[in-house]
């Protein structure tokens, strides 16, 4: 039995199933639709995982390709985009692959800054992902990405204590669930860190666990994240907070989904 494979399909799975909410998909489509009169868009989206934006987007009329290194979501992309002309996918790492040129606009969202997986130092990674956005859009073509924004991590990493960010089970019957035991906030190196693995069962009865890596995050400033956009040739034209008309307060305090939409110079 491939352990590795039947684990990775049923995060994946379990993943999709999770991660199913409409909201930012919904406010995507609204600043689009605002931000680009409702014409049709040449759309990259990075990370695109199982397709649960770049569909959407796509059925919405817009031109879209998507890119991903993890295989077993892109799968679930295929499945999803069967019989839509305007969309395609591809399995690349997004820190090594070149993402093409042209693009009207380049959507980064579902957090992907947050979380690169990368052997490069994780804050050159996220100023390296803006750059590469900012590389495969036109002139005066626009960069869209969300992200979670902390103006006090310490108060939200620092737990010690063992939970399941989620279970479920998948088309194979295969069970399972997500196990943490907290994380660490360095402020100094900004990183959070923390241990973890996944719980599984297979559909005829054997147990193991398979060793996920944990947490393994770089937590940006703010500051940070708005030079890493402007060193890379980008203007920011809106911000939005939690996917409201409302600005991101700069500084910002507390805790707020961000989004934003940048122009390339």
């Amino acid at each position: 039995m491939n352990r590795n494979f039947i684990a990775r399909h049923w995060y994946a799975s379990a993943y999709e199933q999770f991660e199913n909410q409409t909201n930012d998909v919904e406010f995507f489509l609204k600043v689009l639709q605002e931000q680009t009169d409702g014409t049709s868009q040449k759309i990259l989206e990075v990370a695109c995982g199982g397709g649960r934006i770049s569909v959407p987007i796509a059925q919405a009329g817009h031109d879209v390709t998507g890119f991903d290194a993890d295989e077993y979501m892109l799968m679930r992309c295929y499945a999803r985009m069967r019989g839509i002309p305007n969309i395609r996918c591809f399995c690349a790492d997004a820190t090594t692959a070149d993402w093409g040129r042209d693009y009207d606009v380049v959507v980064m969202a579902g957090n992907v800054l947050i979380n690169i997986e990368s052997e490069m130092d994780y804050a050159t990674a996220q100023a390296t992902f803006i750059k590469k956005a900012a590389a495969a859009l036109r002139q005066g073509g626009h960069l869209l990405m969300d992200f979670d924004l902390h103006g006090n991590p310490e108060a939200v990493f620092n737990q010690l204590k063992q939970s399941s960010y989620f279970e479920g089970t998948d088309e194979f019957g295969t069970t399972g669930k997500t196990v943490g035991y907290g994380s660490v906030f360095d402020p100094v190196t900004r990183i959070c860190e923390g241990p973890g693995h996944w719980e599984l069962t297979t559909n005829n009865g054997e147990k193991f666990i398979h060793q996920s890596g944990g947490c393994h995050k770089h937590i940006p400033t703010q500051k940070q994240i708005w030079r890493w956009i402007k060193d890379a040739g980008l203007t920011i034209e809106h911000t939005y907070k939690g996917y409201t008309d409302q600005p991101i307060p700069d500084p910002i305090e507390g805790y707020c989904k961000a989004t934003v939409w940048a122009r390339k110079n």
